[in-house]
């Protein structure tokens, strides 16, 4: 077994996983015949839970990790306007919990020179903090929007966990490029990207000199970070932004970024029109490229367009990109003004229910659905059952080994042994066998107290209403029915409520609704 989440591989078979919870454990348990008498296929391919179309929860599925009773009960009471207007502000929003959980990480608050004396040695790394860490805030920090746009900002700059100094940069990247800037300026995110040390690291460009250049940034920068492969630019313009960014580098004692004269090219260049300035000041005219950049209409419709497969569909409307550029451009590359258009136009709600989760939104969702709380490991060396899980779901934190990030749409994560790891996953939080992960008794009690006394068919409303805001179709309910042994007019006693609730929201939760937001 792996040290730390960092260094996890992806687990192709769960089935045959002995720590975690796999197959043959979650056949072994009181959900055992839920997947025999419910059936994958069944699960996959009929409509197990419906309701009207409700704008709150649309924002909450779409905006936020997953929709939790609570949280919609506060959207519907403070409005959506002024809900809105406090995601889009996190700093108003008290995240007190959240940072004291998070503070137990200690690496996450140190600089790159704190981390090497701290950890001199590859075990354990520091990275697999971090990793957890971005799971909790996504299950429990108020502050949703912004945790959803650092998720997006981190997948749009990918920098893959691939050794100890990796880890060690992305931490401080994390903290003080990501998440500084995630709803501010694009501009501005763009500029402390390109210096921050993770990624001078992970695409070389520290290394890149007057002379002997390297374009792997270069390159990366345009296809992927802003105008987009289509956009316009030669193999002339990747060499010319090479030389403009030679002396960038690292300072080997602090690990802080450093611009190094002696070894930048200071000759006059042009890159896609733009021509270097004639003053001396060499430092800033990559600076200066970078805001030109940045507010490039093709930089402003490639991002748009990924905020927008994100947000909304796979395949976004033409029509929506139009509106969410013209606010990139009225607004200096703002993302505010941008999400803003997006959520208003009429493509944002015509999307309901088509979003297919990610296996992190899955994960994330599951665990606010069924309000199960995180506990911090002491040690990475506890985390090995979480491993395995999460390393079946093939979407580790800082995993992705490639600069692009990883995919964003459903066909890149549907498949049957995709379905497997989400049902393992989903039954070993419901069943609390994820040593990390449980859901304390009062959230089952509140659950087992409001269907005493009702119909079973009465029963798989109150749960399915808990767990995704949405009631069971006649489908699903003779699909429990099936499973449990009752019928739509059965009035289950108390201890029979007590052992059907995880069995009732597995149902939910594996159906094919439950993996759409």
């Amino acid at each position: 077994m792996t040290e730390q989440l960092a260094s996890m591989p992806s687990v192709e078979s769960p089935a045959e996983n002995t720590d975690g919870v796999s197959r043959r454990g979650i056949l072994s348990s009181p959900l055992k015949a839920a997947f025999i008498a419910l059936g994958g296929a069944a699960l996959a391919a009929c409509d197990f839970t419906s309701s009207p179309y409700d704008r709150n929860v649309h924002l909450l599925r779409r905006l936020t990790f997953g929709p939790s009773s609570p949280e919609l009960a506060r959207i519907r009471s403070m409005g959506e306007s002024a809900w809105l207007a406090e995601q889009l502000n996190p700093g108003t929003i008290n995240t007190t919990a959240t940072d004291a959980k998070i503070a137990g990480l200690t690496s996450l608050a140190m600089t790159y020179s704190e981390m090497t004396l701290a950890y001199p040695t590859t075990v354990p790394n520091p990275g697999w903090q971090l990793q957890f860490a971005s799971v909790i805030r996504s299950v429990e920090s108020p502050a949703q929007l912004f945790e959803r746009m650092v998720e997006f900002w981190n997948d749009h700059f990918n920098i893959y966990f691939e050794d100890r100094r990796h880890q060690l940069y992305k931490i401080v990247e994390d903290r003080e490029v990501i998440r500084r800037h995630a709803l501010g300026k694009f501009s501005d995110l763009l500029v402390a990207s390109a210096q921050s040390p993770a990624m001078l690291l992970y695409l070389d460009n520290y290394i890149s000199n007057v002379g002997a250049i390297n374009e792997n940034y270069a390159r990366e920068v345009l296809e992927l970070h802003t105008v987009g492969v289509e956009g316009g630019y030669t193999e002339q313009d990747v060499v010319s932004l090479a030389r403009l960014l030679t002396g960038w580098g690292i300072a080997g004692t602090t690990g802080q970024f450093t611009f190094r004269i002696a070894r930048h090219d200071t000759a006059p260049l042009t890159i896609m029109g733009w021509t270097r300035p004639n003053d001396t000041n060499y430092l800033s005219h990559g600076v200066q490229f970078f805001q030109w950049l940045a507010m490039r209409t093709e930089t402003a419709r490639n991002v748009c367009t990924k905020i927008a497969r994100r947000f909304v569909a796979d395949k976004p409307e033409p029509a929506l990109i139009d509106a969410m550029a013209e606010a990139w451009a009225l607004n200096g590359s703002a993302i505010v003004p941008v999400i803003q258009a997006m959520i208003g136009h009429p493509s944002f709600a015509a999307s309901a229910g088509k979003k297919y989760r990610r296996p992190s939104d899955f994960l994330a969702f599951v665990m606010r659905a069924a309000r199960s709380g995180i506990a911090v490991p002491a040690a990475s060396s506890d985390l090995n059952s979480f491993n395995i899980l999460y390393g079946s779901l093939n979407q580790i934190p800082f995993r992705w080994d490639a600069p692009n990030g990883y995919p964003d749409d459903e066909i890149s994560w549907l498949s049957a042994g995709g379905d497997l790891a989400r049902w393992n996953l989903a039954g070993g939080i419901l069943l609390n066998s994820i040593p990390q992960f449980t859901i304390p008794s009062g959230v089952t009690d509140t659950m087992r107290a409001a269907c005493a006394g009702r119909s079973a068919s009465e029963i798989y409303d109150v749960i399915s209403m808990a767990v995704m805001q949405e009631n069971t179709t006649e489908v699903g309910k003779k699909l429990l029915n099936k499973q449990l042994g009752w019928s739509n007019t059965s009035r289950p006693t108390s201890s029979q409520i007590a052992m059907a609730i995880s069995t009732i929201m597995l149902g939910v939760i594996c159906s094919v609704d439950g993996n759409y937001r």
